[in-house]
């Protein structure tokens, strides 16, 4: 394998930040990583809606950048550029970054985002490791999401797995045993439990019947699992927001149409007669009535907002300011889900 540090670029936040090396940057040490990738098991865009959410919402800087070039196959998810009458510009490379957050009340985290690799996963999964083992990140938590034949009338279903019971024993509503087809985000998850890493993953369930559009409440529930296992306040408002839109455009589509409608029944009455309805809450007793997602983005604000405030340090250089459309996929259409 090929160094697996050479595959990776400290941007200008990131050479100041630890300036005094790797082994000296006590203000990164310890964090909780979040970790999503686009492409395979990205039903709903979720990929796309938690990364534009989190940095277009939260105070952000730029660490590290991983090599496109190596990892991403071009001819399979081609890179957009601009016309304009007689030249070519604006050309839009695939981003796969490291990025220092900070949640709504100050408190830093590590998200690692962008297109899944096309290449490399094991030296991509070492140069992960590497940062991991050298910021001694806490927890790594991935969420995805996989077509599933369920209802959009019906709660959204997940299933957990990782190495931290006490944030996946009893959250999942469907928990197979099978094989099927891996993602990068699965071989890392395999990697950092070799090496004893903290991980916590959340595959949430799309409806199949909408895994090729955004689908808001799966991105709101992704963010609800992660905000609690990380100790985080994340942003949802707008995406519940879009959430409710979908939801009144699904129910307008659903009654105008009698084969749409007996589809969704369908899947209703198959949902209610295979659910177990033993899902728990993070944020409950065994005891205790399981919150919607209302209910659930109200405890976690509370919870959060009754801990101690901490802040990104406000004299370190910011990496370049990001413009509307720099991400990656912004003006892609989805790829087709998936589910292995």
């Amino acid at each position: 394998m090929q160094d697996p540090t050479q595959l990776f670029t400290l941007e200008a936040a990131g050479r100041d930040l630890l300036a005094g090396g790797f082994d000296g940057a006590s203000a990164l040490r310890g964090l909780g990583m979040l970790a999503v990738f686009g492409g395979h098991l990205d039903a709903g865009h979720l990929s796309e809606q938690v990364r534009h959410t989190l940095l277009d919402s939260l105070d952000h800087k730029l660490l590290a950048s991983f090599d496109a070039d190596q990892l991403i196959d071009y001819r399979a998810r081609r890179p957009q550029i601009s016309f304009d009458g007689d030249r070519f510009l604006d050309y839009r490379s695939p981003r796969l970054e490291l990025h220092l957050v900070s949640d709504a009340l100050g408190r830093p985290f590590l998200l690692l985002s962008g297109p899944e690799p096309d290449y490399q996963w094991e030296r991509f999964v070492a140069s992960v490791l590497f940062l991991v083992d050298k910021l001694d990140v806490k927890l790594v938590a991935l969420v995805d999401a996989v077509p599933m034949p369920v209802p959009h009338t019906r709660p959204l279903g997940v299933t957990t797995h990782g190495n931290q019971d006490e944030l996946v024993a009893g959250l999942s509503t469907w928990s197979p045993q099978a094989r099927m087809l891996s993602g990068v985000a699965q071989l890392l998850e395999l990697r950092l439990d070799e090496k004893r890493r903290g991980t916590t993953g959340y595959t949430l369930h799309v409806p199949h019947y909408l895994a090729d559009a955004a689908y808001p409440q799966a991105a709101v529930a992704a963010l609800e699992y992660v905000g609690a296992a990380l100790g985080l306040m994340l942003p949802t408002d707008e995406l519940r927001e879009r959430g409710r839109e979908v939801d009144r455009e699904l129910d307008r589509q659903t009654g105008s149409s009698g084969e749409i409608t007996a589809m969704v029944q369908g899947l209703e009455r198959n949902f209610d007669q295979h659910s177990s309805g033993t899902g728990r809450s993070l944020l409950v007793g065994p005891d205790e009535q399981v919150p919607d997602a209302e209910e659930l983005g109200a405890a976690v604000e509370e919870y959060l907002q009754s801990q101690p405030r901490h802040a990104l340090d406000e004299d370190t250089e910011s990496g370049p300011e990001r413009q509307p459309g720099d991400l990656p996929g912004e003006d892609d259409g989805p790829e087709p889900a998936d589910a292995g």
